[in-house]
């Protein structure tokens, strides 16, 4: 495969994750809750991907290494919980936007646990991502403060998750691993799906939304992305991602009449510069490491 083939098939992983937040909203306006969207979302997932793993005669992980993803699984669901109740306060940008701030938040986090030093560039480059935050956060949002908050708290777990999986990223099959994530997110939210009462889509527009957000958005997204990353490189792929907030803001002003102030694409802007920069640093670095993972767990984001 080329490598211009390989950046058009990450950029179509790009639009696959970019998109699902406008799915997400199509689904809400049919009436579907938030569990009952993730639920149907992880469980399809898990339909389409098990005879892949199968097909391919590729072993689930065991033991601790399977309680390390299935954890994984539980921090994701939180995650997904959040950012997808955040899309009901906020407009689809915001919370994308929001999202991203996590490779910021890892660094922080990895500095903190000392695995990682904080030199002068990234000092430098979280606070140019501090700065973006706060010049969007500035301006006039289409956005509650429970979904800007909600948006944080998704960025904050996505965080946390990123570093469980750099401690277990060498220890199983990126696929089997994802599978074990998947299927442990499928059960989180479906239970909560049982307990909040969520009923399944009653319209065909809904149950299409849904089926493009597991299709499209989750397992075409999966495979363009992994095929891609194997030609031009974890570092490259992560670089032509942070265009996903971008697709997203796009699609919220183009489809859903969603408003974008001058603003806000500034910081934005800022945010996306100092993750670039982020993902560039030496190879030693937990970034690298981070890096590394993100690109085989690509999957799993949003």
């Amino acid at each position: 495969m080329s490598h211009r083939s390989a950046i058009l098939l990450v950029l179509l992983s790009a639009l696959g994750f970019g998109s699902i937040a406008l799915f997400a909203k199509i689904a809400y306006a049919a009436g579907v809750s938030t569990s009952v969207l993730l639920a149907l979302r992880f469980s399809l997932a898990v339909v389409l991907l098990a005879p892949l793993l199968w097909y391919q005669r590729i072993a689930l992980p065991r033991g601790r290494t399977l309680a390390g993803f299935a954890l994984m699984g539980s921090l994701y669901t939180a995650q997904a919980q959040s950012y997808f109740t955040a899309l009901k306060y906020a407009s689809s940008g915001l919370v994308a936007l929001l999202l991203y701030v996590y490779p910021v938040l890892v660094t922080v986090m990895a500095v903190l646990l000392g695995w990682e030093k904080l030199d002068r560039r990234t000092l430098v480059l979280v606070a140019i991502a501090m700065a973006g935050i706060a010049i969007t956060l500035g301006g006039k949002l289409e956005g509650q403060p429970l979904g800007i908050g909600l948006g944080l708290v998704s960025a904050a777990v996505y965080a946390v998750y990123i570093l469980l999986g750099n401690r277990l990223t060498q220890r199983a099959d990126p696929l089997a691993a994802t599978l074990v994530v998947m299927g442990a997110a499928a059960l989180g939210n479906s239970a909560l799906a049982v307990v909040d009462g969520g009923a399944l889509p009653n319209n065909m527009l809904a149950w299409l939304a849904i089926g493009a957000t597991a299709l499209f958005s989750t397992v075409i997204a999966i495979a363009a992305f992994l095929v891609g990353i194997n030609v031009i490189g974890a570092a490259q792929a992560s670089i032509v991602s942070t265009l996903e907030p971008v697709i997203t803001m796009c699609l919220g002003v183009a489809l859903l009449g969603e408003s974008v102030t001058v603003g806000q694409w500034f910081g934005g802007m800022l945010v996306l510069i100092a993750v670039v920069l982020l993902a560039q640093r030496p190879k030693r670095s937990l970034g690298a490491q981070t890096e590394t993972w993100r690109g085989a767990q690509k999957k799993l984001q949003w």
